[in-house]
């Protein structure tokens, strides 16, 4: 294209902008100085070759197959970027501005190229994408120790909170201790001075008494005055109890045998439209307790519930009952003191009745607090001295228009298994010989069948939760004759674990143990059955009757 180089070399030669001119071909037939200076070669060097050959490797063939598209026309000329290779090895990152050139009638003749050189700006774009990189990850990374902190202080801030309302309710139950506790001091003390004082009234009255003769109206008055001697006399007792320091003959007492033998006196108590309800456990361990005062107890709680009711009707349940508490988990009835873990023995008085709020439950055990129109209000208070003076606690559940449900609980004795001698018999009648795993939560319960199986010649297993239930009956698989499963447990729970149990050995004998009923249990099954049942509390002849039965 001789009229072409012409036409170009005169006003592009000196441009500072470096400038070739491919033909049809792809190959350069002119080149200008710029462009020579910036790939440092002279214009002999580069007509007659092709433009890739100095394309860089990685882009040579993508270049070549573009150029064709472009001198045929296929492809519209756009700016773009091309990484090109000086003879020293230097890489250029290049701009590139393409125009056609095209014959007189108008058909593609070649491609005039303008390259603009932008690596300094492509290392200092790649430079500042790095500092951008750097500059988002350490924001990235502050944003989390920000957040890590941010949630941090608000855990802090969270456990600040539920430490101050725990010290909040410490404060305030410990001041409640020590107001009950000043106030049975007090209530000890009138009811000691007023007993003497009763005493020589109650003495002297008799002897004037017995000076007059009877149906004189002076004999009447003096027999008046006896009796309301002997009233304050009763109330005086009250007041001891409530002080704790009234007199206890201790002996061994089963509450439920206790409550049978009064049940006729305890109806005759209640209102006519109350319907008592009993439902006494059958085989309860002693307490040790002053069987008057407990009879107090239960005759308090009962009078209280049918005032509950008033007019209307309802139903009052007395219930009996074993269960385990953890150390601190009843509530104190001595303030600095936190009742022991261990069996205790419940007696549970509830009715349908009126309910009370919260103001009012915490004022209930207090001396002379009344909600009835007539009363003395040492009803309760009596019952919370007894039941502090036998080292026992009280709960109480109640809401306005729901009723109230107390729940006085007494120590069992510890011996209680070796002073029955028929278990001791019945324990001593079947002796096993195997392996059985026991799985529950609840390490007590776990230790007291332990000690159970194991004098019945069993070798026993414990687990303290499902998972390590499952991996101890997987290395122990063939030994393991049956286990005792607690059904309520965290994380993997008994019903999880005897479904992965059954399915690697159907024929392992489970016997399942809860505080559920049977058909709740084997609902939460999912329908099937395990070999034998075990209703909590159980007493020791119940549980080896379940080992015997499916040994």
């Amino acid at each position: 294209m001789p009229e072409a180089r012409e036409e170009l070399e005169n006003p592009l030669a000196d441009c500072p902008i470096a400038c070739h001119v491919i033909d049809l071909e792809g190959r350069i037939v002119w080149v200008n100085a710029a462009e020579c200076r910036l790939l440092g070669l002279q214009p002999e060097d580069m007509i007659g070759l092709s433009v890739c050959g100095f394309v860089a490797e990685d882009q040579r063939e993508s270049s070549r197959q573009a150029v064709a598209r472009k001198l045929s026309g296929q492809q519209a000329l756009r700016v773009f970027e091309r990484t090109y290779v000086t003879p020293a090895g230097a890489r250029l990152v290049l701009e590139v501005h393409e125009q056609y050139i095209r014959d007189p009638a108008g058909r593609i003749a070649g491609i005039r190229t303008f390259l603009l050189d932008i690596t300094e700006r492509k290392r200092a774009e790649e430079a500042l994408r790095r500092v951008q990189e750097g500059l988002e990850a350490r924001i990235q990374q502050r944003t989390m120790e920000l957040e890590l902190s941010n949630d941090f202080l608000r855990r802090e801030i969270e456990e600040r909170r539920v430490a101050e309302e725990e010290r909040r309710n410490l404060e305030s139950q410990m001041q409640h201790a020590l107001r009950l506790e000043s106030m049975g001091v007090l209530a000890g003390g009138i009811a000691h001075d007023f007993n003497n004082l009763l005493a020589a009234i109650m003495g002297y009255a008799s002897l004037a008494g017995a000076e007059l003769p009877k149906g004189t109206r002076a004999r009447d008055c003096i027999e008046h005055v006896l009796d309301a001697a002997r009233s304050a006399g009763e109330l005086t007792q009250q007041m001891l109890a409530y002080s704790g320091r009234g007199k206890f003959v201790l002996e061994r007492l089963n509450v439920t045998e206790m409550i049978e033998s009064v049940v006729r006196l305890l109806e005759s108590m209640i209102s006519k439209k109350a319907v008592l309800r009993l439902h006494l456990s059958s085989e309860l361990p002693p307490i040790e307790a002053d069987a008057g005062q407990v009879r107090q107890v239960v005759m308090n709680l009962i009078t209280n519930a049918s005032d509950a009711l008033g007019e209307e009707s309802g139903i009052i349940r007395v219930s009996t009952g074993l269960m385990w508490a953890e150390d601190g988990e009843l509530p104190p009835m001595e303030p600095g003191r936190t009742v022991p873990a261990g069996l205790y023995v419940y007696l549970e008085v509830a009715d349908t009745g009126c309910g009370m709020d919260k103001e009012t439950v915490s004022k209930i055990f207090d001396p002379f607090f009344t909600t009835k129109f007539t009363g003395r209000g040492l009803g309760l208070a009596a019952v919370l001295g007894i039941v502090r003076g036998h080292h026992g606690s009280i709960r109480v559940s109640s809401d306005p228009g729901a009723g109230t449900t107390f729940r006085v609980m007494f120590p069992a004795m510890e011996d209680w298994l070796a002073e029955r001698p028929g278990q001791r018999r019945e324990l001593e009648d079947w002796q096993g010989e195997g392996t059985v795993l026991v799985v529950d939560d609840e390490e007590p319960l776990r230790v007291l069948a332990r000690m159970i199986l194991e004098r019945t010649g069993l070798t026993v297993l414990t687990a303290a939760d499902g998972r390590q239930a499952v991996e101890m009956f997987e290395q122990h698989s063939g030994e393991i004759h049956a286990v005792l499963l607690d059904l309520t447990m965290p994380g993997m729970d008994g019903s999880e674990v005897f479904r992965q149990m059954t399915s690697r050995r159907p024929d392992v004998k489970v016997v399942l143990c809860t505080g559920y009923n049977e058909h709740d249990a084997t609902t939460k099954l999912g329908g099937q059955i395990p070999a034998a049942f075990l209703r909590k509390p159980y007493i020791p002849g119940e549980l080896v009757e379940r080992m015997r039965a499916v040994w």
